[in-house]
C-alpha cells in the first residue's frame, strides 16, 4: 500500500473524528439538518487536516510553512469532498431509512477518498 495514502489515513484521524462528533452533536442536540451539520463539522475538520498533512503527510524533505496558495488549493479540494459527501448523504437519505450515523459513515469513506486523491495530484503534488 502507498506510504502516503497510509499516513493520510492516521493523520485523518484527528479532524475526521473531530468532524464526525461536531456533525453528530449539532444534528442530534442543536436540531441542525444532516447537511448543515455535516457542513460544519467538515469545515472545522478540514482546517485541522490541512495543518496536518502540510507537516506530516505530504512533507517535502525541507519543512516549508503553508503558503497561501497551498492553504486555497486545499480549501478548493475540501468543497469538491464536501460535495461528494453531501450528494452521497442526500442520495442515501432519499432511498434509504437508515440512521444518520450510518449515512454520514459512508459519506465519509467517499469523501475521504476523493479528498486524498484531489490533496495527492493536486494541492500536495511535488513539482519535478
Amino acid at each position: 500500500m502507498n506510504n502516503s495514502l497510509v499516513r493520510f489515513f492516521f493523520v485523518s484521524i484527528l479532524g475526521t473524528v473531530a468532524d464526525f462528533l461536531a456533525a453528530l452533536l449539532l444534528h442530534s442536540v442543536f436540531g441542525l439538518s444532516g447537511v448543515v451539520a455535516s457542513t460544519i463539522g467538515f469545515v472545522l475538520g478540514g482546517t485541522i487536516n490541512y495543518l496536518a498533512h502540510h507537516h506530516v503527510t505530504f512533507r517535502k524533505g525541507q519543512e516549508e510553512p503553508p503558503s497561501l496558495i497551498g492553504l486555497f488549493k486545499y480549501y478548493l479540494a475540501i468543497v469538491a469532498s464536501l460535495v461528494v459527501r453531501l450528494a452521497v448523504l442526500v442520495v442515501l437519505d432519499r432511498l434509504t431509512a437508515w440512521p444518520f450515523w450510518i449515512m454520514l459513515s459512508i459519506a465519509f469513506v467517499a469523501s475521504f477518498l476523493c479528498s486524498y486523491l484531489v490533496s495527492l495530484f493536486w494541492v500536495f503534488r511535488t513539482k519535478t
